[in-house]
């Protein structure tokens, strides 16, 4: 039945997976890719795509290459040292990578190391990243773009250890995610050890004030072909109480009793679309445009609001991956709306493409830029005839990897 796509040169996607950091976010890498590689065995996906697959494993760090993510093929991959996995992942010629790491060197280095190899990914740019990871300053970004913000400060480890923030607020580690090391504080008896509990995750601190009765809403937006952010996918609450009036890690990762490593991803707790009218809507389109484009971020975002009593907003935190798994936010948002282009695995499909038209195709002719420090786009040059076979312009592009390859060997020799 795959004849249809017998004849048409599939785009290899590689799958870029695992943590440089931690066995926990090693978990939960593993398990939204391998959410993602199970949810992309229909026809039309395997008759577009082939796929591949690099794991960074945090001894090391150092990576294999399994042909598939069951658990078998993982376990039979060979583990190789760092610089014999970068030159293996640049042999690998891929058109686009689909990055599923979350650890900060996964959302930043392991990102960067793709675009030094030429090779386009899907989401949010290095700097995009970098910038949201860390809490407090993805929030002054915003609220200088309009976002309305709680108000809030930042604790240093041995610098600024004291507030002078009445409670309730809340406390969370600057550049940590899946809600570690988050905790509300009611009373200032309860402020030390909520202290010492952040700082086991990072040297800064948010702390902001706490906003009941808490309802939590997620928002996500989709570029249009033009970059600009403009569809608004239908919006996700996650219902609180009093009892449990923030987000836990339990309600978004579960994890086996015995390691506390990740097994699999929480449900339940939320509904989608959310109940909300039609102001509430409208405050929270506006924001999330506008954080979308303050922050830098390309193909998709997500940002997660609080809402009080009378119906006024504020930001969290922004939230700018997506593994593309069924349980992935993005993908269980975008089933929700009546554009059949949204639904998976064509919203997918749409943004592997525009990456794979992101990649840049080496020319000996272009003119050099003489000024600046980011590369800026050059106008297409007309070709002779000659020149603009398809298979040419691979030659072209094999050579200036088989260049790299060279020069990663050199490395490893050293």
């Amino acid at each position: 039945m795959g004849s249809s796509h017998s004849s048409q040169k599939k785009v290899r996607v590689v799958h870029l997976l695992g943590s440089a950091t931690s066995a926990y976010y090693e978990g939960v890498s593993t398990t939204l890719a391998v959410g993602c590689e199970q949810a992309a065995q229909d026809e039309e996906t395997l008759g577009k795509y082939e796929f591949l697959y690099a794991v960074v494993h945090p001894e090391g760090p150092t990576w294999s290459f399994p042909k598939a993510l069951d658990e078998k093929s993982r376990k039979a991959a060979p583990r190789v040292p760092h610089e014999v996995g970068l030159k293996t992942l640049a042999d690998l010629n891929a058109d686009v990578c689909v990055p599923h790491m979350f650890c900060y060197p996964g959302m930043t280095s392991y990102r960067g190391l793709m675009d030094v190899l030429g090779v386009p990914f899907v989401g949010c740019p290095v700097d995009a990243m970098s910038l949201s990871t860390n809490k407090a300053q993805t929030k002054g970004v915003v609220a200088a773009a309009g976002v309305p913000v709680a108000p809030g400060e930042v604790l240093r480890r041995g610098e600024q250890e004291t507030t002078t923030m009445e409670p309730p607020f809340i406390l969370k580690p600057c550049c940590e995610d899946n809600s570690m090391g988050i905790t509300v504080v009611h009373n200032m008896n309860e402020f030390q050890s909520a202290l010492a509990e952040a700082f086991q995750f990072d040297s800064e601190v948010l702390i902001e004030k706490f906003i009941p009765p808490g309802r939590e809403i997620r928002m996500a937006v989709v570029e249009n072909e033009d970059g600009e952010p403009e569809t608004i996918l239908p919006c996700v609450e996650y219902f609180l109480s009093k009892d449990q009036p923030i987000r836990t890690s339990d309600d978004k990762i579960t994890t086996d009793p015995k390691t506390g490593l990740p097994v699999g991803l929480a449900s339940g707790g939320r509904q989608c679309p959310a109940d909300i009218d039609p102001v509430l809507q409208k405050k929270m389109e506006e924001a999330t445009r506008k954080a979308h484009k303050a922050l830098g971020c390309r193909d998709y975002s997500l940002y997660d609001f609080r809402v009080d009593e009378a119906g006024e907003i504020y930001f969290l935190e922004a939230c700018l991956y997506c593994s593309f798994s069924p349980k992935s936010v993005i993908v269980s948002m975008a089933n929700q709306a009546a554009d059949p282009s949204l639904q998976h695995p064509q919203l997918f499909h749409t943004l592997i493409n525009r990456a794979a038209a992101r990649k840049q195709v080496y020319d000996p002719l272009q003119v050099m830029q003489q000024f600046g420090m980011k590369a800026q786009p050059q106008p297409p040059r007309a070709q002779p005839a000659q020149e603009s076979d398809h298979h040419q312009n691979n030659n072209v592009v094999g050579t200036a990897r088989v260049a790299l390859g060279r020069v990663l060997s050199s490395a490893t020799a050293v």
